[in-house]
This record gives structure tokens, C-alpha cells and sequence, in this order.
């Protein structure tokens, strides 16, 4: 995104406590937000979001989570930065886990089969996502692990 207010916006939010808050603040709002509405109203109004349900890796829960996402055509990216946070977040777990989720996406439900991303996909995927929010590249710097990267492939 080349808009200068979005490049201004990204770079407050990516600063390691205000991306804690809003982390909190808006997966506390936009999960019911986003089921409520279909996906058409969250609180992250300038950035592509959808309901990920997944079933968690060792309860077999179902579980629900609001994501960034970058789109790439039917397909979807999804960044595991966990804001900077030092470990993955347990979504990451429950994609590796089960390949098999759910998406509220643009409007409807939709299936997906969930996969890692590594080498050359992980590099090329990861400039798309930096194209979305230039702010991963500020937690990339503050963590040690590689950010994982999944592609979700319609079913």
C-alpha cells in the first residue's frame, strides 16, 4: 500500500506497545464484529481481515481468530508475527496440526487447506505481506525466529 497515511498509521502500530494494545483491543472487538457482520465491519477498517476458525492442536476446540491476511487471487496469506511477540502464535500450532480450516472471507464461510510456507515461497510471499503492513518488518527485528508464513488454498 503506497498511501502515505496508511505508511504513517503502520509504522505507530508497529511499535512493540501499541501493537500489544491493539492486538488485544481489536481481537477482543473485531471476532464478534466480523460474525456479526459477515466480515464487513471491524475495527481494523484499513486492512484486509478475516475470522479464522481452526481447531486447536491438542483440545480439538474449535477456535476462532481475527487475522490480516494478504490476498493472492482465490488463495490467502497468513503472517504468524504475533505482533513481535518471541514465540508463534498458537494458531501456527493448530494449522500445522490440521491443514483443514474455515474462513469467514469476504462475506461467506469458506474451507481451506492450510500450508507452511518455506524457501523461496516463504521470501517471495513475505514482500507481498510487507506490501500489505511495512510493519512486519519491525517485528521480524525484534524476534530471533522466522516469522512463519501459511498460504490457505480454497477447497
Amino acid at each position: 500500500m503506497k498511501n502515505p497515511i496508511w505508511q504513517v498509521f503502520s509504522r505507530f502500530i508497529s511499535i512493540h506497545p501499541v501493537t500489544l494494545f491493539f492486538m488485544h483491543l481489536a481481537t477482543r472487538i473485531d471476532r464478534p464484529l466480523l460474525r456479526a457482520t459477515k466480515g464487513r465491519l471491524r475495527l481494523s477498517f484499513v486492512i484486509p481481515m478475516l475470522l479464522l476458525r481452526c481447531r486447536g492442536a491438542q483440545t480439538g476446540i474449535e477456535r476462532e481468530v481475527p487475522l490480516l491476511y494478504v490476498p493472492v487471487g482465490d488463495a490467502v496469506l497468513l503472517i504468524g508475527s504475533n505482533g513481535g511477540q518471541a514465540w508463534d502464535p498458537a494458531w501456527c500450532h493448530n494449522l500445522r496440526a490440521q491443514s483443514e480450516v474455515r474462513c469467514l472471507f469476504r462475506g461467506e464461510e469458506r474451507r481451506f487447506a492450510a500450508r507452511e510456507l518455506s524457501g523461496s515461497e516463504h521470501t517471495s510471499a513475505w514482500e507481498d505481506a510487507v506490501g500489505v503492513y511495512p510493519g512486519y518488518v519491525r517485528y521480524q527485528a525484534r524476534v530471533e525466529r522466522k516469522i512463519p508464513l501459511f498460504r490457505l488454498d480454497p477447497i
